[in-house]
């Protein structure tokens, strides 16, 4: 199965990637819904780059960079699976600020979802995203995602407590 559509394309993380992880994963302007507290090292970032191409039941987690027109402009991954329950977490960042805005990751996440719900047998897919993230709830409501509840005061952000909205992709909804 290919993961592509006209000029888009999902693909295995590669060796020369470090450096879009480097800052991607390094901007605390993402650390609040990630729940990362520390940047991480280069050494740490490669040996991730390394482990990334093993299995999703091996290591529960599947990571894919989102490239248009060949060039490298965010991440997509299934986190937290559980083949027993048939369910894994989904997240998404557009990194390059440039390509925002203009139905990539919507095209991505289609993209993606249709290949990840055969492929590892899903039932579900869910996703935590901030009240505050307009753009990311916007994008989950539009892929059909549904919200299936409200944890209160659920990230800090400075002294501030903010709430998380609870979405789900069931398989017969997609």
């Amino acid at each position: 199965m290919k993961l592509e559509d006209g000029k888009l394309k999902l693909r295995a993380l590669e060796p020369s990637d470090l450096s879009y992880l480097v800052a991607w994963e390094n901007n605390p302007a993402y650390w609040t819904y990630s729940q990362q507290k520390v940047p991480y090292s280069e050494y740490l970032l490669k040996e991730y780059i390394n482990e990334a191409g093993k299995d999703l039941f091996e290591v529960g987690q599947l990571r894919l960079m989102i490239c248009f027109e060949d060039n490298a402009i965010g991440l997509i991954d299934l986190f937290d699976f559980s083949a027993d329950h048939q369910r894994a977490a989904l997240g998404i960042l557009i990194g390059s600020e440039n390509y925002r805005g203009q139905g990539l990751a919507k095209k991505a996440m289609l993209l993606f979802l249709n290949y990840a719900f055969p492929t590892f047998n899903l039932k579900q897919v869910y996703a935590g995203i901030s009240h505050n993230n307009h753009a990311s709830l916007g994008l989950f409501e539009a892929c059909g995602f549904k919200s299936c509840g409200l944890r209160k005061a659920w990230y800090r952000e400075g002294s501030n407590f903010i709430d998380e909205h609870c979405l789900q992709l069931l398989k017969e909804d997609l």
